[in-house]
């Protein structure tokens, strides 16, 4: 029975956590009768922005096929999923031919009153991040045979190599339209820094240059439905100088960078991989497609190689299928001419694993014996662990010295488990932890990210890492600080992969970096200084970038009050979407404000929305408070019922957490009508965060609340 338990907590752990989700759903919200919609029209720019890419991305819905009619009032929900570490920095709503920018506030009052208004049958639309990766867009109303169009801007952080910059296309979420796009209006915002774009997977796919006088130059595309249905990726050169990028943008108060830094070609190390590249294709265990697969690995290729490292490919067939008896040099020319060669229809569509890791350890053997081996598989041949460890003596029976055997898994579906050792084990999972760990090689699986991503990742870590890794930024006369990487996993670094650094800093430059680890057993330190005159330029979304990065390192910590507050505070402040914020757009014309007895003690508490101040009005007494949200001081208001022994009464302001900051001593003289000010200082005179606070009259009979929303 525990191990059925067991099967059971696992099963709902990792469909909870381990897979994304892309949905778009329409309904009437009165009924609940609905369908899934439709994306009428779809339109993406993209603008690369150091290391990131801002995105700007149109959408228009409609319920198309669902039966709906003119009288029909309905709402649009989309949930979608962007890449780890996604910004999401501003949302529009079109309102007839106007444009709505988004306002943004905490969760609470952001829900509450787009509920309020949905009620009322008016014109809202709200965004929330609802997890590290995943988002919930509404909009309301939209009528049964008409269409709703949105906008929403999000930073994207990019994949640097030593050839390109690429960033990914949500594809995924296009195709949660039940009609397919006609197509994806692609745009680019290039300058001098930024040169040749493409979309990565489709060569054929070409750019026709806009000559603006007034923004630059812009590079439109029309990416077609059918091409959607695969992982695409947008790519640009890489403006590497020496294997470093770093910009710069400054404020008034402060300043802020960012860089990219390649191990591989800005240290003065010589090193080179030989990967023999095994391809195993089980259709019934991915929804990854042939084409995918081979597109993603010359894209992986092409992006991290260079003519100094060697490659081969061997398919997974009957009668395993060497492309090349020799290793490949892996300079631009030589890839293409083996993808121009490798049709999908040779790799079969059944799994012969065993057989394809022999035949490529033989290969290395016969080549000098001094390469590793690539596995990119969907199989499940060998889940149990009777065949899994029989495997691995015979692989291993076949070396002289161990071959490092690298692993990619994608299989997503149709798993099969397996209890072994007090745990369990998906698919093939036992067998790949197992060789990658014997072989002193690595194992990657599609559940921890996109699969082109998971690809080029695994690529970049063939060529090893380096142990004991420092990399230190600072200024020839003043300072770096507050830095965020990226990775966090900054102590081993992948030879062959980038660095991504958004960073502080005070003073003047030069620019100066200090990196010292130990690779391939030789321990190295080097110094970079960059001149002011080679570092970029860039705008204002640095500082987007680096709260964006704050924000995810406050949401990874213990989630207290004061760490609560400060991440609505960020959020509201730089305009960055957190796990507590979201961004609403509201009709212009509605006059909208807080409810302030609509308190509800079981979540924290929440925001109506009232039309007018005579819904304020509870057993007599009226509560209210203004400007809420406030900056400076609030003003707060209460008229008392005759009847009330005011003695009884207190005044006191709570944080969300039920402490009280700030208590109001009330004038005798003033019986029935009072008024506060609070200059959001606590009872001991210091400043209260900015966050959400609770003013509460308390009398014998009942509580009456207010909530107010600080924001500094």
């Amino acid at each position: 029975m525990k191990p059925i338990l067991r099967l059971l907590l696992f099963l709902f752990l990792f469909t909870s956590y381990s897979f994304g989700y892309s949905w778009l759903y329409v309904q009437d919200p009165q009924n609940w009768w609905g369908g899934q919609g439709t994306i009428e029209e779809a339109a993406l720019s993209v603008k690369p922005s150091g290391i990131y890419m801002e995105y700007e991305l149109y959408l228009t819905f409609s319920a198309r096929g669902l039966g709906f009619s003119n009288s029909d009032t309905l709402e649009v929900q989309l949930y979608f999923d962007l890449p780890e570490n996604a910004i999401v920095c501003d949302s529009w709503l079109w309102i007839e031919d106007e444009i709505i920018k988004a306002i943004i506030l905490d969760k609470w009052t952001a829900s509450s009153i787009y509920e309020g208004i949905v009620n009322r049958r008016k014109d809202p639309s709200i965004l929330y991040k609802r997890g590290p990766m995943s988002y919930e867009l509404r909009v309301f109303p939209m009528a049964g045979n008409s269409t709703r169009k949105v906008k929403i801007t999000y930073l994207v952080p990019t994949q640097w190599g030593s050839t390109a910059v690429i960033s990914p296309i949500p594809a995924e979420l296009l195709r949660t339209s039940l009609y397919p796009i006609p197509a994806l209006h692609f745009i680019t915002q290039l300058n001098q820094d930024w040169q040749n774009p493409k979309i990565q997977e489709l060569p054929d796919v070409h750019f026709q240059n806009i000559p603006d006088s007034t923004s630059g130059n812009y590079f439109e595309a029309s990416i077609p439905s059918e091409a959607l249905q695969n992982t695409l990726n947008f790519m640009v050169d890489v403006p590497f100088n020496d294997g470093i990028y770093v910009n710069k943008f400054e404020n008034e108060a402060e300043g802020f960078y960012q860089m990219a830094f390649l191990p591989s070609k800005a240290l003065n190390i010589s090193s080179s991989s030989k990967v023999a590249i095994l391809i195993d294709y089980d259709a019934y265990n991915t929804t990854i497609t042939k084409s995918e697969v081979v597109n993603n690995l010359k894209s992986a290729l092409s992006l991290n190689f260079t003519s100094k490292d060697s490659f081969n490919i061997i398919l997974s067939k009957a009668n395993i299928q060497r492309i090349s008896e020799n290793w490949l040099q892996a300079d631009s020319v030589t890839i293409d001419s083996i993808f121009q060669i490798l049709d999908e229809d040779q790799i079969a569509n059944y799994s012969n694993m065993p057989s394809l890791l022999a035949n490529g350890i033989d290969f290395v053997k016969n080549n000098g014996n001094n390469g590793s081996l690539f596995l990119i598989t969907s199989s499940d041949q060998v889940g149990d662990y009777q065949g899994a460890n029989q495997l691995i003596g015979d692989l291993l029976a076949l070396m002289d010295p161990k071959v490092p055997i690298h692993v990619v898994n994608f299989q997503n579906q149709n798993f099969s488990y397996h209890w072994i050792g007090e745990r369990y084990y998906m698919g093939n999972e036992y067998f790949y932890i197992n060789i990658t760990r014997i072989t002193s090689a690595n194992y990657f699986d599609i559940n921890s990210g996109s699969f082109s991503a998971i690809l080029s990742d695994a690529i970049q870590s063939t060529n090893g890492f380096i142990t004991s890794f420092d990399l230190h930024t600072t200024l020839n006369d003043g300072f770096c600080y507050a830095r965020y990487n990226l990775d966090p996993n900054i102590n081993s670094v992948y030879f062959n992969k980038p660095i991504l650094q958004v960073g502080k800093f005070n003073g003047n430059f030069p620019f100066i970096i200090e990196v010292s680890g130990v690779y391939n057993s030789n321990p190295f330190s080097q110094r970079f200084t960059l001149e002011e005159s080679g570092i970029f330029g860039t705008d204002s979304l640095s500082e987007e970038m680096w709260a964006g990065n704050y924000i995810k390192f406050l949401e990874g910590q213990t989630q207290t009050n004061d760490v609560v507050n400060e991440i609505i505070s960020y959020s509201i402040g730089e305009r960055v979407l957190s796990t507590y914020s979201a961004f609403i757009c509201l009709d212009p014309n509605i006059e909208w404000e807080i409810c302030y007895d609509c308190f509800e003690g079981g979540d924290g508490g929440v925001i109506g929305v009232a039309e007018d101040s005579s819904n304020n009005n509870n057993d007599s007494l009226s509560l209210s408070a203004y400007p809420n949200p406030f900056n400076s001081q609030v003003n707060i208001r209460i008229n008392l019922p005759a009847s009330l022994i005011t003695e009884n009464v207190t005044f006191r302001i709570y944080n969300i957490l039920g402490e009280v900051v700030k208590t109001f001593r009330e004038d005798p003289v003033k019986l029935q009508n009072y008024e506060f000010t609070w200059d959001g200082r606590n009872d001991d005179g210091s400043s209260a965060a900015s966050g959400i606070y609770f003013f509460v009259v308390t009398t014998a009979e009942k509580n009456y609340s207010v909530k107010l929303l600080l924001m500094k």
